[in-house]
């Protein structure tokens, strides 16, 4: 029997970690030689080494300190919402889920949105 099961981003997260931190000391080693020419071409790499950059910012908004504690996280682009997300923690113990357009909470997080950009 051929056992084709794909492996999880789970499973692979350490390995391509591993690989991109392969490859970005690859370029500083180029960056920090003592030869100009392998300085240029190591700049030039890192320049063209990203896909984007994306820049977003993160509100929290806290509700409970503590333990139990709560809160939720809105996260945006300028203006935009991105997502929302709760977060319930205890002692030793946490949880996060993504809270659903349209809901009670995700409305209160539009509000504080409109707040900030205000």
């Amino acid at each position: 029997m051929n056992d084709t099961k794909q492996k999880t981003c789970a499973e692979l997260i350490d390995s391509e970690l591993a690989d991109r931190e392969e490859q970005v000391a690859e370029i500083f080693a180029k960056i920090d030689s003592d030869d100009s020419e392998q300085n240029e071409e190591g700049y030039q790499e890192l320049s063209e080494f990203d896909y984007g950059v994306s820049v977003y910012s993160v509100a929290r908004v806290t509700w409970s300190g503590g333990g139990p504690a709560d809160w939720v996280e809105i996260t945006y682009d300028k203006h935009d919402l991105i997502k929302v997300e709760y977060v319930y923690q205890d002692w030793f113990d946490g949880a996060r889920v993504a809270v659903e357009e349209g809901s009670a909470v995700y409305r209160y997080a539009e509000n504080i949105l409109e707040g900030l950009s205000a």
